[in-house]
């Protein structure tokens, strides 16, 4: 009889999500891993007290991953439609790189939206400094209160993730910048996947008064070089409503074959 355990021990949780990512179509994105999964509560499906799989779910209650071992997969509508029903699902978060997770959401799907285009580079572009007066560069840690304030003022979403994130970037010598003579204008997040390498997944963001001018492009060319130099294939991932930073992004010589989408349970 199959029954779900809350797991609690770090290390197999850990084990579990570095296996997951083995078993993926394509890179997945490192902020959704890092943040979104880390957070995320892990549940084993046991059979009889035998491993079966796992799934995990967010604060909100929404599925975000599904996982059976070779054995129990022939039974995974029947275990799926169990786990969306026991814990009373209405949402999943789910994506073109997970087969049988993705197509089981399909199965009991009232609607989908597409959430996210998840980008590869396919095609090299060298980079220019053109754009900037003076050439892109790593960020510094004295510059911290300064890259605070353009964050504050330039990223979306609740500013609480700022402090934190670019401690941690300058900390680990993943943030660049970019300056109009005195002027910060733009910064560059090029962030090695602990989990995924050689994969690195690249962000950027530019001063508002400075948008429109091809500045997202330029960053990302020169992440891609610097990826390039050190060894890393970058990545990188954008909303679907965020118009500008896709044509940047494929402008800069990415392509997206993949997407995360966000799935509506039927209640019948």
């Amino acid at each position: 009889m199959m029954r779900f355990t809350r797991l609690d021990h770090f290390e197999i949780i850990q084990q579990l999500r570095s296996d997951y990512l083995h078993t993926l179509l394509a890179p997945m994105d490192g902020m959704w891993e890092s943040v979104i999964i880390a957070e995320a509560t892990f549940w084993e499906i046991q059979d009889q007290e035998r491993h079966a799989g796992h799934f995990c779910l967010d604060s909100s209650n929404n599925l975000l991953r599904f996982y059976l071992i070779k054995e129990y997969q022939a039974q995974a509508q029947e275990i799926f439609q169990k786990i969306v029903s026991t814990y009373e699902l209405q949402y999943a978060i789910t994506s073109t790189i997970e087969p049988l997770y993705f197509a089981l959401c399909l199965d009991f799907q009232k609607s989908i939206t597409p959430q996210s285009y998840l980008f590869r580079d396919h095609k090299y572009i060298k980079a220019t400094d053109d754009l900037f007066a003076q050439p892109f560069r790593k960020a510094e840690k004295s510059e911290f209160n300064a890259l605070v304030s353009f964050y504050q003022e330039n990223a979306e979403g609740p500013g609480e993730w700022i402090e934190p994130f670019l401690h941690e970037r300058l900390d680990r010598e993943e943030l660049f910048v970019g300056f109009s003579q005195h002027t910060l204008i733009a910064t560059g997040e090029c962030i090695p996947s602990q989990r995924q390498p050689p994969y690195a997944d690249l962000g950027m963001v530019v001063a508002q008064p400075y948008r429109g001018r091809g500045l997202g492009r330029s960053v990302l060319l020169h992440l891609k070089e610097y990826c390039y130099e050190v060894g890393w294939k970058p990545i990188c991932s954008c909303t679907v409503n965020n118009h500008a930073s896709k044509k940047a992004i494929e402008r800069a010589g990415f392509f997206s074959e993949q997407r995360m989408v966000k799935v509506t349970f039927s209640r019948e």
